[in-house]
């Protein structure tokens, strides 16, 4: 009987579940598609910084360095996550694609790029932005302008000077649409559902906090308070095209956007350097048809239109998703089976996901400790 876990991702969630591992002595490998740890990490855009606080965004046994400042950089955190494993012992096996999870007597059986592997245990840790998203509008093949997803957008440069469509109403589009500004691009930000939008931090305290105590609240409670933050600390921006959603938190619960944490985005919002308009109907040669009939013709698209976790060819088959691709149980809960499942690290929280992550992975690696203990008893006593 095979008796190790394997471990599919060697981002923050993947090492995280490996340290836990390692430091309670249970054997685990881990597998990753990139070449290196935090490969996702490292293909984002370059002025990424956490949104997250750096005081509640390291992983178990060790805290991200002062040094890095109070909003960590993509390549600091890139930087912490190597140290990371290097401190705890983990040596991730890169290069090696999983492509499908099946039970079998025993445990799992793992189809990878490098041949099959047997696991009495797998941790999925792939992270919840794996896909990219860009919305099957009519006419998309034939647009004549430059699209892509902000996977692939990395600096601004080439925008200079260009008129672009930021499309998107979560972090990464204000980010993107804020930064183009810089090299004096001419940008408009299409949006279908008005977001939520907070301060990332108010005298110092970050947003997050706020987030981590909303999630004792009950929904209607939760939707209350996000209302009096928003009114409270972001000026209406009714006229300017963003009015606040009327269901603050249920609004997230059906979109799975977390709110803009503003760091400059009002301010250009409410100066008209980026301009709002409606959301996309249809791309037509070298225009772009809005949802209110009216058109505009960007030299090109920026899609900032979210990520889905990916996970249908790996694990789709097992019955283990919902109708949005997401586990239907994840953390220290595993899935019935002639072995055991975990996932972690792939939905979406408005306490802080790197946060989230270091709490599923703890409770994972105490629950396949004791998993494992449990076996070994029930062989020692036949």
């Amino acid at each position: 009987m095979p008796q190790d876990t394997v471990i599919v991702g060697a981002g923050p969630a993947g090492l995280a579940v490996a340290a836990g591992l390692r430091s309670r002595g249970a054997p685990c490998s881990v597998l990753d598609q990139g070449d290196g740890v935090g490969a996702a990490w490292r293909a984002r855009y370059d002025s990424l910084h956490l949104h997250t606080a750096r005081w509640l965004s390291g992983l178990p046994g060790d805290r991200i360095p002062r040094r890095f400042g109070p909003w960590v950089s993509r390549d600091d955190f890139v930087a912490f996550l190597g140290d990371y494993a290097a401190q705890h012992g983990i040596r991730p096996e890169f290069g090696v694609t999983v492509e499908r999870i099946d039970r079998d007597d025993d445990g799992w059986q793992l189809r990878t790029s490098d041949g099959r592997r047997q696991a009495s245990t797998v941790v999925v840790a792939t992270g919840y932005c794996r896909q990219p998203i860009i919305p099957d509008w009519p006419g998309r093949a034939g647009f004549t302008g430059s699209l892509v997803h902000s996977a692939e957008y990395r600096e601004p440069s080439p925008y200079a000077g260009r008129s672009v469509l930021v499309v998107g109403a979560g972090n990464s589009a204000a980010d993107i649409a804020v930064e183009l500004l810089g090299v004096g691009a001419h940008v408009t930000l299409s949006v279908q559902t008005p977001p939520n939008i907070v301060r990332r931090d108010t005298l110092g305290v970050p947003s997050q906090v706020i987030g981590i105590a909303l999630g004792h609240l009950p929904d209607r409670a939760k939707d209350l308070v996000i209302g009096i933050l928003r009114r409270v600390a972001v000026p209406d921006l009714t006229r300017h095209g963003l009015p606040p959603p009327h269901d603050g938190f249920s609004q997230f619960l059906r979109s799975q956007t977390v709110p803009i944490l503003d760091h400059g985005f009002v301010r250009e919002i409410r100066t008209r350097r980026i301009g709002v308009v409606a959301a996309v109907a249809a791309l037509e040669g070298d225009s772009v048809r809005l949802a209110d009939g009216s058109t505009v013709r960007p030299e090109a698209v920026i899609c900032a239109t979210g990520y889905r976790p990916g996970l249908e060819g790996m694990v789709g088959h097992l019955g283990v998703l919902d109708g949005r691709g997401q586990p239907v149980v994840r953390g220290a809960t595993p899935l019935a089976g002639a072995g055991r499942l975990f996932f972690v690290g792939v939905s979406v929280q408005l306490s802080g996901q790197i946060r989230e992550i270091g709490m599923e992975a703890r409770a994972v690696a105490n629950a396949i400790q004791r998993q494992q203990a449990n076996q070994a008893n029930s062989t020692s006593t036949r």
